[in-house]
């Protein structure tokens, strides 16, 4: 995001950059807090979510290690933070100022096409995403979760390891966790997939994507 600005720019938003540590299932920000920086993951990983009327949590998104959030928030008309951010485990976080970085956008439109196409990534992921949850049963949503985490689809023949505790992937899929360990029996009685703990055996790809895509 930062390499199409001009050095000397850059070097103004790396002086203005906050570098924090956070331990494990500390809170980062509120909803509804002022937000005047976005963030970018350095080590460990952030839970993004809301909290309902009802006070129910709502799993939104995990930013892993090398990933932005928060970017969208510094062209709202009243910035404020419209999730909570907790950590999954110890974090590195370095925080860019959205004033600086909005006066930086406004003389250099190549970095503000770069941020634009990224944000549009962003959001036709969050649309996939709502069409899985509103389309979709457990085990098609689970089945597909698998899929996206897969980072060689070079092979068919795919081992990988679940990065995020069952009930957290629960929570992201909007099942309840007995849900998805029995959308986990599903597919091993089908034979799709192997599973020991959190490692998981996927014998084809292929044909996993045949039977729930």
């Amino acid at each position: 995001m930062l390499s199409s600005f001009p050095a000397d720019v850059q070097a103004e938003m790396l002086a203005e950059t906050v570098y924090r540590e956070y331990p494990a299932q500390a809170l980062i920000f509120r909803q509804g807090d002022p937000a005047d920086r976005f963030f970018l993951v350095l080590e460990g990983a952030v839970k993004l979510f809301r909290i309902s009327p009802d006070g129910k949590e709502k799993v939104v998104e995990v930013i892993q290690a090398g990933h932005t959030f928060a970017e969208a928030v510094m062209f709202m008309q009243r910035p404020v933070y419209p999730v909570c951010a907790e950590t999954l485990q110890p974090v590195q976080l370095a925080g860019f100022s959205n004033k600086l970085m909005l006066h930086s956008l406004e003389s250099n439109p190549q970095t503000c096409l770069r941020l634009l196409g990224h944000l549009s990534v962003r959001l036709h992921q969050r649309l996939d995403e709502l069409e899985n949850l509103t389309l979709q049963n457990a085990t098609q949503r689970f089945a597909l979760y698998l899929v996206s985490q897969i980072k060689d689809r070079s092979d068919d023949t795919v081992e990988l390891d679940l990065g995020l505790p069952k009930g957290l992937i629960a929570a992201r899929l909007s099942i309840k966790p007995e849900t998805l360990s029995r959308a986990m029996a599903t597919l091993r009685d089908l034979g799709l997939i192997g599973s020991q703990g959190r490692h998981i055996q996927i014998p084809s790809v292929s044909k996993l994507l045949a039977e729930f895509a």
